[in-house]
């Protein structure tokens, strides 16, 4: 019986600490690591973000992207970072991709005429401000940067009248004194060209 009774007890002192020596995963834990995982690399794109170092970032952001969860917002970072780095080809590229995805979104549609105008294309910025503005006609942002576009352009009436309509209806916004003042310079060199 004392025989039986410490066998007994040593196979079950031999299966407690088998338990402590196997790591059995527990159901669905390795697909909460790997989300765990993914989130802490879009930590650190955000911290190299702030830091300004947009290459780096963008590294951890790619990361990111393979979690279904974080793609969209990692990828409209991914963005971002390029805007800054002003590789504003690369930039276009990512934000027309968000854009297919979501064709209503102003700030998007605002984005791609920025990143247009930054390439180099004014004249297309200029119409895809006009369009912008035809269904949204009081956003300020894309007032201030048609106006600035038409600026480039030398277009002084159509930018003399979106200027006065931004006065108008925003008298505070800041940018209007210094449009007002490439204006004139536009003007100036109007007149003295005749």
């Amino acid at each position: 019986m004392k025989y039986r009774f410490l066998l007994f007890f040593v196979v079950f002192l031999m299966s407690l600490s088998s338990c402590k020596t196997t790591s059995v995963m527990v159901p669905g834990e390795k697909k909460v690591r790997v989300q765990q995982m993914y989130s802490e690399y879009y930590s650190i794109a955000e911290e190299y973000f702030k830091l300004e170092n947009y290459s780096k970032a963008i590294e951890f952001y790619e990361f990111a992207m393979k979690d279904r969860a974080l793609h969209d917002a990692a990828y409209y970072k991914i963005g971002q970072c390029y805007a800054k780095n002003k590789q504003y080809d690369k930039a276009y590229s990512v934000f027309n991709t968000i854009l297919r995805k979501d064709p209503e979104n102003k700030s998007l549609k605002n984005t791609l005429a920025y990143l247009t105008a930054m390439n180099g294309n004014v004249e297309e910025a200029a119409e895809l401000y006009k369009q912008i503005l035809a269904s949204d006609p009081d956003n300020v942002e894309t007032l201030v940067n048609y106006v600035s576009v038409l600026i480039i352009l030398k277009d002084y009436e159509t930018a003399k009248i979106n200027l006065s309509y931004l006065e108008k209806k925003y008298p505070s916004t800041a940018q209007i004194a210094p449009l007002k003042e490439n204006l004139e310079k536009i003007k100036d060199s109007q007149t003295s060209d005749k």
